[in-house]
């Protein structure tokens, strides 16, 4: 698409504007998202409205369309999350699941990259739309990490199998919007392959030192390069076999050397890191303590096994699997629920095209469906067991209305903001002006235009889309090479999703920090700018 749009210093610094206001509130200021967000929202819009000359009828549709995105693709999966957590905590499952844990190994890092590292990423090869981080961030609180630990470690996590995981819908989205040959495709996907496999393997280090510093990257080194070799070795591997099964594969392969490594003289015993003298578990222990039960009630109850603990979550995975890796997906997925919208055309000739059926909600399939169907079953289970007592569905109702209000506040908030940028042309003329003032450099700020995407979007599916052709045009003008920019944008989009908004809302929301975004957002920024940094390193010498 050729901008009409004015590409001065002004509009580019107004089209930044919404987002260092969005940094600022929550990192500077320590905003919580629910505040934060709706100022953005505001700013966005103003913007839109003035300088980048969008009709309010463009504007209000396209703040219909963030509202739509926000319920359909996000807080479906964040409302059902923080009830199937809340069914978990009112059936006081969390100290029996941690004892449980403690019989496969009694080393606590390994638990930790175990969850946070090889079941959050194992998630994100099946589902995606932040499941990894709505079940995983809860699951190490209930281990013991501090519940803002817990959200960074499973952000960090999960991230690394954003392009291929989730039947690798944003890689054939990349795909799709840059009509690549089949010689140049499998020439990308290894770019990207071996980017991502740079990402995992910093990924584990990064796990060990939240957990301990450079004592626990010592110890966890053999973990660390042999989950990264299942995992990232197997992203490099895959991607030249299947496009679809490359991240669910990896995901396994990830998670279940866990088990192995778990009876090796590494992981046999405890870890030599006192809880006192690891961040993850130090700093707000009590706090974490307790989140695991419902107020005024004791932890560890009796008669309850791992497996009864983990039955919820045994549900999810059942179901996931009846439906996803099954032919009935393929029935289930005709039924779909989408909002029509006309074209729109801006002051300055950006066009957003008409569509029958925006963003489609396919309600048997999606990821939420699955959530609620499991918590459902999940109370069934832990209330034929004694585990949850009377009145216990009312409390269980109460503290999911008590986490929803504000999640949904700022979710709806964060994603319309964002839709409004990209509708109005914001986000391509911060696109183009990045490209524009970096010239031959442009190299080196590939990969941050993914991370802008998935900031903006907070998905590696969406970035791809609204920037996808933009970094192969690019390319192309330049005289890079396209496979490897290409690889950079759907890897650094990523990296991105560590400090995706709705992602960081998500984990602080379940882990029961609603509020400290901004304390998540100042360990995440710089792994995100860190990881976009190296790949443009690496991109320089590559293209």
């Amino acid at each position: 698409m050729e901008i009409q749009i004015p590409l001065t210093l002004i509009y580019w610094a107004a089209a930044f504007l919404p987002i260092l206001a969005l940094l600022l509130l929550l990192v500077t200021f320590r905003w919580g998202a629910a505040e934060a967000g709706p100022v953005a929202w505001l700013i966005a819009t103003v913007i839109a409205l003035t300088l980048y000359r969008a009709p309010f009828q463009v504007v209000a549709l396209e703040s219909v369309k963030g509202v739509w995105s926000a319920v359909f693709s996000i807080l479906i999966v964040i409302w059902p999350a923080i009830l199937i957590y809340e069914v978990t905590r009112e059936a006081q499952a969390f100290e029996p699941f941690r004892r449980g844990l403690e019989q496969v190994t009694p080393h606590r890092l390994l638990q930790v990259m175990a969850f946070g590292w090889g079941f959050a990423g194992f998630l994100q090869g099946i589902m995606g739309f932040g499941v990894p981080v709505a079940v995983c961030a809860p699951l190490l609180v209930g281990i013991g990490v501090s519940p803002l630990y817990a959200v960074v470690i499973t952000l960090v996590g999960h991230a690394w199998n954003n392009t291929f995981g989730t039947l690798a819908v944003a890689w054939l989205a990349l795909k799709e919007v840059t009509a690549l040959s089949g010689a140049q495709a499998a020439l990308t996907a290894l770019y990207a392959a071996a980017f991502i496999g740079l990402f995992n393997i910093i990924a584990g280090f990064l796990i060990c030192w939240f957990y301990g510093r450079g004592k626990a990257i010592k110890e966890g080194l053999p973990a660390v390069l042999i989950i990264s070799l299942m995992q990232g070795g197997a992203t490099v591997a895959l991607s030249q076999w299947n496009d679809s099964l490359n991240g669910f594969i990896a995901g396994i392969f990830g998670f279940l050397v866990i088990f192995p490594l778990a009876r090796t003289p590494w992981y046999r015993k405890p870890s030599a890191i006192a809880p006192e003298k690891s961040p993850a578990l130090a700093s707000e222990g009590l706090e974490a303590a307790s989140l695991s039960a419902p107020y005024g009630t004791e932890v560890n109850p009796g008669g309850m096994g791992f497996h009864l603990a983990f039955s919820p979550y045994y549900a999810l995975l059942v179901i996931t699997f009846g439906v996803l890796l099954t032919p009935l997906v393929k029935v289930l997925d005709r039924f779909a629920i989408g909002l029509p919208f006309p074209e729109t055309i801006t002051g300055f000739s950006f066009t957003n095209p008409a569509t029958a059926a925006y963003s489609p909600f396919r309600p048997f399939i999606h990821a939420g469906t699955f959530f609620f169907l499991a918590a459902l079953i999940g109370f069934l289970i832990f209330q034929r067991t004694g585990h949850i007592q009377k009145g216990g569905a009312g409390r269980i109702l109460a503290q999911t209305l008590e986490k929803t209000i504000p999640a949904t506040i700022a979710m709806v908030a964060l994603t319309t903001m964002s839709v409004v940028m990209r509708g109005t042309g914001q986000a391509n003329v911060l696109a183009h002006g990045v490209a524009r003032a970096t010239g031959e450099l442009y190299a080196f700020m590939a990969p941050f235009i993914g991370v802008l995407g998935a900031f903006m979007t907070g998905s590696n599916v969406a970035s791809n889309i609204l920037f996808g052709n933009f970094q192969q045009i690019t390319a192309q003008v330049i005289g890079l090479k396209e496979a490897a920019v290409l690889g950079a944008q759907t890897a650094g989009a990523a990296a991105g999703n560590t400090i995706a908004p709705g992602k960081v809302l998500l984990g602080t929301t379940t882990a029961g920090i609603l509020g400290r975004e901004g304390d998540v957002l100042r360990i995440t920024l710089p792994v995100a700018l860190g990881l976009g940094a190296l790949i443009g390193v690496v991109l320089i010498f590559l293209a």
